[in-house]
């Protein structure tokens, strides 16, 4: 795979590494973050976890884009994960966030997902939308997608027993 490091104004993301694994696990491990992002809305136990991870690292290799770690340029600290995710049976190319909640409120999320979302239209040229899955509790998640331009579009996405709101930005919109 070709090196791949985007740089913001305060930021610095590339491809999820091995090297970023107990950082990841660290996070999902916070009650806060795993309230959405986790299935039950739980910090799951370490294993699951970890295994969670290694499939962001495997989805590198089998679409060819994934997750990226977020560093912070100022202090080189791993703020989280942002970036293009698609397992099987999702609705779309999505661009999601997952931030630690030390570098909540820095406006981390929205800058880092605005350089991802570029990022997939310009690796894939017949790309017309990103979407991002949101959970109709998450207000600061929603917060988030208003700030980088995507919109509820009103389309629901059935995951476990969630109900995900499909939030998408336009390739013109960008």
């Amino acid at each position: 795979m070709t090196a791949i490091e985007i740089e913001t104004e305060r930021l610095v993301l590339r491809p999820l590494a091995p090297e970023d694994c107990e950082a990841h696990i660290a996070m999902m491990g916070e009650p806060e973050v795993a309230r959405f992002l986790a299935p039950g809305g739980a910090a799951e136990d370490r294993m699951t976890r970890w295994r969670q991870y290694a499939s962001y690292l495997g989805h590198w290799s089998i679409r060819g884009h994934g997750f990226f770690s977020v560093f912070e340029k100022s202090s080189g600290d791993w703020v989280g994960r942002v970036g293009p995710w698609e397992p099987e049976g999702w609705p779309g190319l999505e661009v999601g966030w997952g931030i630690a909640p030390a570098f909540w409120g820095k406006g981390y999320a929205p800058e880092a997902a605005r350089a991802a979302v570029a990022w997939a239209f310009g690796r894939y040229p017949e790309l017309t939308r990103v979407i991002s899955l949101i959970d109709q509790k998450n207000a600061n998640s929603q917060a988030v997608a208003r700030k980088i331009g995507e919109r509820n579009t009103g389309e629901v996405f059935s995951l476990w027993d969630y109900r995900l709101d499909i939030w998408a930005i336009e390739r013109g919109d960008l």
